[in-house]
């Protein structure tokens, strides 16, 4: 076997030699080829160090060679320019190699890493939440909700004004921090937590930011600020001089725990007095039978006690067996007597009256 050539490079033997013997060919099959004396091959490998070449430095030996022989090429087809190009881009990425060995910058060789800290880079939304996201949220709300937690969201889109007389333990404060979360991302509004204290106030802001983290946002700041539409959640206490320093959807805890609550409440319900928001009111009286507040008060049923629609009003309680005298907000936040005689065998009901 002869090698034929149509360039001066391969002309020489020794390249030629180099060349094969890359390619895995032995001395004596390299002599073969070339019509040269085994010794002379031999003499050749061991003065040019054929073994001792690094193989990206055999690699761009073998692509000069080639390269070198299509460029010369008489009559080039299709083909050739083809393979000219991918040559060209083989030499162009061993270039970057050896750069890359020479310094260990990344850089030399990947060129886009420079450019991934180039220009102003965009930080991440606070408090943001996707639609994916919200939308997941929406599901685990209606998913974990209780029949009668349903029946007081389904007034909160009935009625401007909510109040609930509520026995204790039965999830409302979990519930309201929730709804108003999902109120504010899809409404905007912001939201207004008041309770007989801040640290109870707080306990909406502990339950709203655990139920963010359900889909991975991780809520922060006091205000939390809503990233989507810039709601604000706020938190406060009784204090009735920053109370009527916002706008929003209110939502008054434990109004039984909170002293001079009357006045409070004059002063925080200017926050919800536009007709797009609403309020809503929910407590546990201090005790279920006010059997001392009525004392000397004459008995009346639920159908005796005529009051003006003005505000929803229900009563839920969960416990067994309760028979209970209780006090419930009236029309114009009035506190007045109502003795009402619950069911024997009440296990979770709503009375809305």
């Amino acid at each position: 076997m002869h090698i034929q050539t149509d360039t001066t490079l391969l002309l020489d033997p020794r390249r030629q030699a180099s060349l094969l013997y890359w390619q895995g060919f032995s001395v004596k099959q390299i002599a073969e080829m070339l019509n040269q004396k085994a010794p002379t091959v031999q003499s050749w490998k061991q003065r040019e160090k054929w073994d001792a070449i690094a193989p990206i430095s055999r690699v761009e030996a073998s692509l000069e060679a080639r390269i070198i022989q299509l460029i010369l090429k008489g009559k080039k087809e299709g083909s050739d320019y083809k393979e000219i190009d991918l040559l060209g881009r083989q030499i162009e990425r061993l270039a970057r190699v050896n750069r890359y060995m020479a310094t260990g910058n990344e850089v030399d060789l990947n060129p886009n890493v420079a450019n991934r800290n180039k220009g102003e880079r965009k930080k991440p939304k606070k408090n943001y939440f996707s639609e994916e996201a919200i939308s997941k949220l929406e599901q685990v709300f209606f998913d974990d909700s209780f029949e009668y937690q349903l029946g007081w969201h389904k007034a909160g889109l009935a009625h401007r004004i909510r109040n609930i007389l509520k026995s204790r333990q039965i999830g409302a404060t979990f519930y309201f921090a929730r709804e108003s979360l999902l109120h504010a991302l899809k409404t905007g509004h912001n939201q207004v937590f008041l309770s007989a204290s801040k640290t109870q106030a707080y306990v909406f802001r502990e339950y709203i930011i655990q139920f963010a983290l359900l889909v991975d946002v991780e809520l922060a700041g006091d205000p939390i600020v809503l990233g989507n539409n810039g709601a604000k959640l706020i938190f406060l206490g009784t204090n009735s001089n920053t109370a009527q320093s916002h706008n929003g959807d209110l939502l008054v805890d434990e109004i039984f725990w909170i002293p001079n609550f009357q006045k409070l409440r004059k002063v925080a319900s200017g926050m919800a007095s536009q007709k797009h928001l609403r309020s809503t009111y929910f407590s546990t009286p201090p005790l279920w039978g006010m059997a001392h507040f009525n004392s000397g008060q004459a008995n009346c049923s639920t159908k005796a006690v005529k009051m003006p629609v003005s505000a929803w009003r229900s009563i839920s309680v969960t416990a067994r067996s309760l028979r209970a005298s209780v006090a419930v907000m009236a029309n114009g936040g009035r506190l007045s007597p109502l003795r009402m005689h619950l069911p024997e065998a009440a296990t979770s009901s709503t009375w809305t009256y």
